[in-house]
């Protein structure tokens, strides 16, 4: 399984590294995310290790090393390892997904930009892409350009996306009560696992801790 609906799989920090594919026959890779999902990324290393001793060739083990390294910040071993995903299977849309997010929080907003241009010609629906455009759009210095991108999300849609989207503008130009009201409205309609990564998001990327308009990284 490919993971080509995206819009479903970003509900666990990263992208369908819990996915269908942990079937009884593959024990330590999915006791490997089911580690890495409870935080204890030292287990979920040594798990991936036992499971890739299993399959070799199996994508899913280095795009989740890459993922452990994203959330330990070591992430030029987190590039490597979604690279060796891709070099075990190309279209492995999971590990460019985890690569671009790798991009954004690097503030290489080009090359995230692309990687998720790509993914959204896989899914032309998914709201977890076109949120994460928004994200690049905003972050490279474009407010105006991000909320003409909100303007034509789904809304309400099958994700929190618009919601946390607009909050991430208003954040950015410095509009914190603007911002909590956003907050405050996507409690009523989506569940908290299901806010859980957009709010996440938003913390990784700092985006809540902005008191005003900043510069753009480059």
């Amino acid at each position: 399984m490919k993971c080509k609906a995206l819009v479903f799989c970003g509900l666990a920090f990263f992208v369908c590294i819990a996915s269908a594919r942990q079937g009884g026959d593959d024990t330590p890779f999915a006791s490997a995310v089911k580690a890495f999902n409870s935080g204890k990324f030292e287990d979920a290393a040594r798990l991936a290790e036992v499971a890739e001793k299993a399959n070799p060739k199996k994508p899913d083990i280095p795009n989740l090393r890459g993922a452990i390294f994203t959330r330990q910040k070591h992430y030029k071993e987190a590039e490597e390892q979604f690279e060796a995903a891709l070099a075990l299977d190309p279209d492995f849309n999971p590990a460019k997904l985890n690569l671009a997010e790798l991009n954004l929080l690097e503030g290489k907003y080009a090359g995230a930009r692309q990687l998720y241009e790509e993914l959204q010609k896989v899914d032309p629906a998914s709201e977890l892409v076109q949120f994460k455009l928004v994200l690049c759009t905003l972050l490279s210095g474009d407010a105006n350009g991000a909320s003409t991108m909100v303007d034509v999300m789904n809304f309400p849609g099958l994700t929190p996306a618009y919601y946390y989207a607009r909050a991430a503008i208003a954040l950015k130009r410095g509009s914190k009560e603007e911002a909590q009201k956003y907050f405050e409205n996507v409690k009523k309609y989506y569940s908290q696992e299901q806010c859980a990564y957009f709010a996440r998001s938003l913390n990784d990327l700092e985006l809540t801790s902005f008191k005003s308009s900043e510069p753009a990284k480059r």
